[in-house]
C-alpha cells in the first residue's frame, strides 16, 4: 500500500507519510440527557511520520463517521473551528503552512486573516487601523483585543516590508495565539454558547 499523502500540520509540505501506529478503544459517551449512552462508539486513532520533516501527527475517526475527514488531534492548534467564516479560515490554513519557513509571510497571512475578519463582519473598507477601531467601537471586541490586534497588524506590516522589526519563528507563536484568542471570542465563544443554552433546554425537557 503507498503512503498516504496530505499536508504535514509541521512542515507545511504535502508529502507523503509513513503510518506509525494505530489504536482504537471504546471510552464513555454521554447523550444529550446527560446520561451514559449504552452502545458507545468507538475512537481510533491512527499516528503518521513525515517523509519530509519525520515530525508525528496524530488522526481521530469515530465508528460513526461517515466519509468525514479524519480529526487532527495531535499537533493541536492547528485547525480552526468550523464557526469561523471560510474567508477567515483559509488564510489562516494558508499561514500555518508557511510559519515555520517564512515567518514574514506568515504575519503578512495573519494581517490578510484580520482584513477578511473585517470584511465578514461587514466593516467598511479603509486602514486595517480604522477597521479593527470600527470593531471595538461597536463592540465586537473587547479593549484587550484591540491592543492584541494592533500588535498583529504592525507585525503583519514589518512582514511585508523592509522594516528594522524582524519577525522571527518564536515571534509567530505568540501571533498565532492571539489570532487565536481574537476569533475564539467572535466567533467561537458565541457559538458555544448558544449550544450551551440549547442543550440546557433540551436536558430541562420533559
Amino acid at each position: 500500500m503507498n503512503d498516504p499523502v496530505f499536508v504535514c500540520p509541521h512542515c507545511g509540505n504535502k508529502t507523503p507519510h509513513r503510518s506509525v501506529f494505530s489504536h482504537s478503544y471504546v471510552g464513555d459517551w454521554y447523550g444529550t440527557n446527560g446520561k451514559l449512552t449504552d452502545d458507545p462508539p468507538t475512537s481510533n486513532y491512527s499516528g503518521y511520520s513525515c517523509t519530509t520533516c519525520g515530525d508525528l501527527s496524530i488522526y481521530e475517526t469515530h465508528d460513526f463517521d461517515t466519509g468525514d475527514e479524519p480529526t487532527l488531534v495531535f499537533p493541536s492548534g492547528v485547525d480552526l473551528d468550523d464557526s469561523i467564516p471560510e474567508i477567515v479560515a483559509s488564510n489562516y490554513r494558508e499561514s500555518k503552512r508557511v510559519q515555520k519557513v517564512s515567518p514574514n509571510a506568515f504575519a503578512v497571512l495573519i494581517r490578510r486573516s484580520l482584513e477578511a475578519l473585517c470584511d465578514d463582519r461587514g466593516v467598511a473598507p479603509g486602514s486595517l487601523h480604522a477597521r479593527l477601531k470600527t470593531l471595538a467601537d461597536n463592540g465586537e471586541i473587547p479593549p484587550v483585543l484591540v491592543e492584541v490586534t494592533d500588535v498583529l497588524r504592525t507585525l503583519g506590516n514589518s512582514g511585508a516590508h523592509n522594516t528594522g522589526q524582524k519577525v522571527t519563528v518564536p515571534l509567530t507563536w505568540q501571533m498565532d495565539k492571539f489570532f487565536r484568542t481574537l476569533v475564539e471570542y467572535v466567533y467561537v465563544a458565541p457559538k458555544k454558547l448558544k449550544e450551551f443554552r440549547i442543550s440546557l433546554e433540551t436536558s430541562e425537557a420533559p
